[in-house]
């Protein structure tokens, strides 16, 4: 029996990695997702007071001490945009590529029958951001596109000690990966004209290789059950440090010297994953009910303001003030709170049926609002459903972002070339997930 289960689980965790090249994603919180896992994602996001199966310890890590035996978890998230780029002054009405994106996670917890440890694993895809607006109407060029693609994944080894059986702390670094590329009308090209008027000057860019980065941040987590049927929980993360090296920038000087330039060192500046914290309460009304509520704030004033890329070592002689280029991203982004309610009923032992709501103010301010890194939806409704199995959970969510509309308040497209326009952004996300418990004694 123990070779047999060993089998599952490294068949399991091999098609998880294959599954794990993390992909573009619209992220629903800032770039981070509003739920993580098939029973958050039912419950609107609300986890940091509750104990979700293998994968909870991306929520709080603490709360693996309340998991009896050994647990392992795959999840597997669908997120489906539909965006609108319209009203600015080029006169552009576009919807983005219709794309699917997937976003695979798996966790593994073991904890002792006669130790206060607990220990666990996990592989997530954290979040991120991206959109494609093809056929793009600019001021040089009639037919051009905006790209942006932003992916983040981590590798999560957990710990957490159970000071008592109704209190624990938890411990997780986050040592991830993560990669932005862009394209910013690459197809357009001016010099200013005759006279040159270097106010005028544009060459279209594309980060067509993506400047990457090995970043880690560390979660504290908080849980205390201070009432049968009351629980509280906290979690504190840092800051994600690491700097996106290593990219490639192409700018489209054709209207200057006839060619394009190729940078073979491109980095991106003030750009990264931010603090966050956040609380939690559970409350059991019943022996059948559940209701869950967070509040968590992400610190983005600290970790996305005026992004900067930085290219070197152009492919061709340039004048000496074009061998260094600077591209200014003023996107200064502001501090988001996130608030999610879930509730869950169980019907009997097999099935429990959730619902959930999050809302999280969006994070850009309206002179920052552009198609390139359009994070903007606010408002979620969530519904799930959990089977349980033996030792086996499998577990559904759909969740839906509804239309979020916002519009760049700048009105000199000369000064912002996104100005007047105005981004709408809806998603659909679904959830699968499967857990499963190889064991239940009592630690």
């Amino acid at each position: 029996m123990i070779s047999s289960r060993a089998g599952l689980l490294g068949v399991t965790l091999l098609a998880a990695v294959l599954l794990a090249v993390p992909s573009q994603v619209l992220a629903t919180n800032g770039m981070y997702l509003a739920g993580y896992g098939s029973e958050a994602g039912g419950r609107g996001g609300a986890n940091i007071a509750v104990a979700d199966r293998a994968l909870g310890l991306q929520a709080n890590p603490a709360g693996i001490s309340q998991l009896q035996g050994n647990h392992f978890s795959v999840d597997l998230q669908i997120l489906m945009p539909d965006m609108n780029w319209s009203g600015d002054a080029f006169g552009n009405n576009l919807d983005a590529d219709s794309r699917k994106f997937f976003m695979p996670a798996f966790s593994y917890v073991r904890g002792g029958k006669d130790t206060k440890w607990t220990w666990g694993i996990g592989f997530i895809s954290q979040g991120g951001m991206g959109a494609t607006f093809k056929n793009y109407r600019t001021p040089f060029n009639p037919s051009d596109e905006t790209y942006s693609q932003v992916r983040f994944a981590t590798i999560n080894p957990t710990v957490s000690y159970s000071f008592t059986d109704n209190l624990s702390l938890g411990l997780t670094a986050n040592l991830g990966w993560s990669d932005v590329e862009f394209r910013f009308w690459p197809g357009s090209s001016s010099d200013g004209g005759t006279p040159p008027d270097p106010s005028d000057d544009f060459y279209g860019a594309n980060l067509y290789e993506a400047a990457s980065t090995f970043n880690y941040a560390a979660r504290l987590g908080l849980m205390w059950r201070f009432h049968p049927n009351w629980q509280f929980g906290a979690v504190y993360q840092t800051k994600t440090e690491g700097d996106y090296e290593d990219g490639k920038l192409a700018l489209n000087m054709d209207a200057l010297i006839g060619a394009e330039t190729k940078y073979s060192d491109a980095s991106v500046m003030n750009f990264t994953w931010p603090e966050q914290y956040g609380i939690g309460l559970q409350w059991r009304p019943g022996e059948n009910w559940m209701l869950a509520l967070d509040a968590k704030q992400y610190k983005w004033e600290d970790a996305v303001s005026l992004v900067t890329v930085e290219a070197t070592n152009p492919d061709q002689p340039l004048p000496p003030e074009a061998q260094t280029v600077q591209l200014p991203f003023a996107l200064l982004w502001e501090n988001q709170t996130v608030y999610a309610l879930g509730l869950e009923y169980r019907f009997n032992h097999s099935f429990t049926l959730r619902a959930g709501a999050n809302h999280g103010n969006s994070p850009i301010p309206d002179s920052s609002v552009n198609p390139l890194f359009p994070a903007t939806t606010e408002d979620h409704g969530t519904l799930g459903l959990g089977y349980n199995r033996g030792s086996n959970t499998f577990n559904f969510a759909v969740e839906r972002a509804f239309e979020s509309e916002q519009t760049n308040s700048n009105v000199n497209p000369m000064l912002d070339p996104f100005a007047g326009g105005t981004i709408k952004h809806s998603q659909w996300t679904v959830s699968f997930g499967w857990s499963k418990a190889f064991s239940r004694g009592k630690k």
